[in-house]
């Protein structure tokens, strides 16, 4: 855990009474302000994790650190988090302001505390000697209370000032009046040996400011939802009950009831799933914009990678309960750790092909397609056949949890499906024993085979040609109508299947080797399916995947 880290995640792991696994080693620190995105498809484990974080679901294994602070046995109320559901949880009877405020009702809070009077009368001696101050008691209401907290958030000042500067506005000498107060006040003061600082909060014996829970007034609840609202533009709806709102703006309140707790760290379950496709991107860059105005910390689960590049700081993929890679978007994009983020992330997905590593001339074969690897290639490629035969052979010697466990993330990268437990039926007690222990043996079993086969394959790459998994961005494959009178190199000429004009740009997909390909290219001249296309890309925008465990090579 490095200095800056403000939330750190150790080894989190989730495992169900029916010995289901959902979490795997959860790992991640995470620094003040951050906007972290878990990414993954539906069941990767994504929301439990969010869930553990919360204190809403038990953590098996693994501890949770804020600010040094282990959160593993606080119940939520105590994490200082604030969490956004997929549904926006909107009580139907109450109306936007009571909606928002709920929170602040119902729950205390730490304050300061202070010698009330003293502070009171240094506000005021501050009003009485601006000028400009009398224009604040113009057109107040009628009432007592509300003239107080109008004249309280018209001159930026505590309730109990206010109140004492309308009843000193009244006097002769409205100054004389306030140091006879502010003399009797420093009496009760020093009579009762407080201590206090030039705030006039109250100090204790070692000189740090005493802190006691309370819970807020209405005036304090008040402020605090009308910033909030005006953040987010609810204004004009806070007299309004949730079925009278559009879906942006429930989420938006949904979004307030969160920000008026005014704690360190946001949690948000796909909040933006329930929208329609304008309405989420335009809460897209809201909720971007809000967390930096109010300097958050924000976990976002989402399942849509789109949302994952353009808000993240720093994305978290994951699979099968398995983290698969973490970076920034950048990295994510340009230098996905294994086959599975390389399809996942980006739309559309990265082109991914099965292509012949030939090892004498050094070239990647697919179709007329001949790719020349660099000259160091070769090196690396035993390399890593090696380490991970390597790897996988010590495992089988003692095949363990931590061997089982390999096994999984591997699959879970490369997509491919197994079953973990022989599916054998139980009579009786046995049967009842079985739905809260999974017998370790029949796990064995069932991956056991399926590492012996990967060492077999790991090794038998390190000899001849094998296949390889080659992937290519969309934009990176060039694609411009066949040309008779051009030469083209390692190129090959081919009519569209599908051309989708998305205004600046068309998706061209085309069929090469009984496999779908797209390409990207610029909408200024119009392609049609009709058009002869001329398609080629580099050696250097090939990324390359070893098929058996889906970890790239290049």
């Amino acid at each position: 855990m490095s200095e800056n880290t403000f939330l750190s995640l150790r080894h989190l792991e989730k495992v169900y009474s029916n010995g289901e696994k959902a979490v795997y080693n959860f790992d991640l620190d995470i620094d003040r302000n951050e906007f972290i995105v878990i990414v993954g498809p539906s069941g990767c484990g994504k929301s439990t994790t969010l869930r553990m974080i919360a204190g809403l679901e038990d953590i098996t294994s693994g501890d949770i650190y804020l600010e040094n602070e282990l959160l593993n046995f606080k119940p939520c109320k105590d994490r200082k988090m604030a969490i956004v559901f997929q549904s926006y949880a909107l009580y139907p009877q109450m109306t936007v302001y009571d909606n928002i405020a709920f929170p602040l009702t119902i729950n205390t809070y730490p304050f300061p505390a202070v010698a009330g009077k003293l502070k009171a009368c240094a506000e005021v001696r501050e009003i009485l000697q601006k000028e400009e101050a009398s224009a604040a008691l113009e057109n107040l209401p009628k009432k007592s209370k509300d003239r107080a907290e109008a004249v309280a958030d018209r001159l930026e000042i505590s309730l109990a000032a206010a109140k004492l500067y309308l009843s000193l506005i009244a006097e002769e000498a409205p100054m004389s009046k306030l140091e006879a107060l502010e003399s009797a006040a420093k009496e009760e003061a020093a009579a009762k040996k407080l201590v206090y600082n030039e705030k006039f909060e109250l100090l204790d014996q070692d000189g740090n400011v005493k802190m006691e829970d309370r819970k807020m007034t209405s005036y304090e609840i008040r402020r605090k939802v009308y910033d909030t609202a005006e953040i987010l533009d609810l204004v004009p709806y806070l007299d309004k009950l949730p079925k009278e709102l559009s879906g942006g703006q429930m989420q938006r309140v949904a979004l307030g009831r969160a920000i008026v707790k005014n704690v360190p760290v946001f949690l948000m379950d796909e909040p933006l799933s329930n929208l329609d496709a304008k309405l989420r991107l335009t809460m897209r860059s809201e909720i971007v914009k809000l967390h930096n105005r109010i300097n958050a910390t924000t976990i976002y689960v989402t399942h849509d990678q789109t949302e994952a590049m353009t808000m993240a700081t720093k994305i978290v993929v994951m699979s099968k309960g398995f983290i698969q890679q973490i970076g920034t978007p950048e990295e994510v994009y340009s230098r996905p750790a294994n086959i599975f983020v390389a399809k996942f992330v980006g739309s559309p997905s990265m082109n991914i092909f099965e292509a012949t590593y030939c090892r004498e001339t050094g070239e990647l074969v697919y179709g007329d397609f001949r790719i020349p690897l660099s000259e160091d290639f070769r090196a690396k490629h035993d390399e890593f056949y090696r380490a991970k035969a390597e790897e996988l052979g010590g495992a089988l010697e003692n095949f363990g949890d931590p061997a089982r466990e390999m096994i999984k993330k591997i699959l879970s990268a490369t997509g491919e499906k197994f079953e973990t437990t022989k599916k054998v039926k139980k009579k009786g007690f046995k049967r009842i024993i079985g739905l809260f222990k999974r017998d370790k043996e029949e796990e064995s079993a069932a991956e056991r085979p399926i590492a012996e086969e990967m060492v077999k394959k790991l090794n038998a790459c390190l000899e001849g040609d094998h296949i390889l998994l080659a992937g290519v961005r969309p934009e990176r494959i060039r694609v411009e109508k066949y040309d008779p009178s051009k030469t083209y190199e390692n190129c090959i000429i081919v009519k569209p299947t599908v051309c989708e004009l998305l205004g600046s740009e068309y998706n061209v997909h085309i069929e090469y080797c009984n496999k779908s390909i797209v390409g990207q290219v610029d909408a200024k001249e119009k392609i049609t399916t009709k058009d002869d296309l001329a398609v080629t890309f580099s050696g250097e925008d090939v990324h390359l995947f070893d098929p058996i465990t889906g970890e790239v090579l290049k």
